[in-house]
């Protein structure tokens, strides 16, 4: 019996920073469109969609 709990790539952390050259601010913020596409990433300030997020 296997007793290990972690798996390849646990622990891993990723750094995404806001996708806006000049802002340093951490990206907590991401968009893809599709699975295909690579992930945008945006801090708060500067992500474009806060309205898809708001009830109508």
């Amino acid at each position: 019996m296997n007793d290990e709990k972690t798996k390849a790539g646990d622990g891993v952390h990723w750094e995404h920073y806001c996708c806006i050259p000049e802002c340093k601010k951490w990206g907590g913020l991401g968009y893809a469109r599709t699975a295909a596409e690579p992930v945008k990433w945006w801090c708060g300030e500067h992500y474009p969609y806060w309205d898809m997020h708001k009830p109508s």
